[in-house]
């Protein structure tokens, strides 16, 4: 009986050290994930629209906050996109920002990966013709692959404000 004790406790020590270190590898991966996605955000505030894109895969597939579900856009139309903001704008600041890794409970894939991440802050920039300030609440979602680069990427926010807010109709 003492045997049996003693290797169902053993048995149960070498499980949690693996899920411990299978743990402790997907909170690293996941830590870098977030990292590279913060290196994009400073690529923003550089105006360097190349820092930004460097976090994404080639074969990306972009849905953008206009699209409905399920269109997808290309890196080429992501690049025009941060061309865009990055030439137009100034003070291009993401703030507030937290994220979410995996998806325990979902609609979709049931996963613990910390290669789908979610990301929630507020993306903030200057007019410079107007000087209006800009601000909106964001949300995406992305997933990384191996090599560390965005492959799939989804972001909501109120694009139809950023006019508004810039002539001075907006209304919180």
């Amino acid at each position: 009986m003492t045997f049996l004790s003693i290797a169902f406790l053993v048995s149960c020590a070498n499980q949690n050290s693996n899920e411990t270190a299978d743990l402790s590898k997907d909170t690293a991966v996941f830590n870098q994930h977030v990292k590279n996605w913060k290196t994009a955000v400073s690529g923003f505030s550089l105006e360097d629209p190349e820092k930004v894109m460097s976090i994404f895969a080639d074969s990306l597939k972009w849905n953008n906050p206009e699209a409905l579900m399920n269109v997808n856009k290309t890196k080429a139309d992501l690049t025009a996109a941060v061309n865009f903001y990055t030439g137009t704008f100034d003070n291009i600041k993401f703030t507030d920002d937290v994220y979410y890794g995996g998806s325990l409970y979902s609609s979709e894939k049931t996963e613990a990966s910390p290669d789908g991440m979610r990301i929630y802050g507020n993306w903030s920039f200057t007019d410079p013709a107007t000087g209006a300030e800009v601000a909106y609440k964001w949300m995406g979602v992305v997933r990384f692959n191996t090599a560390g680069k965005i492959y799939e990427f989804a972001d909501w926010f109120d694009v139809s404000s950023i006019p508004s807010q810039i002539d001075g109709s907006y209304k919180r």
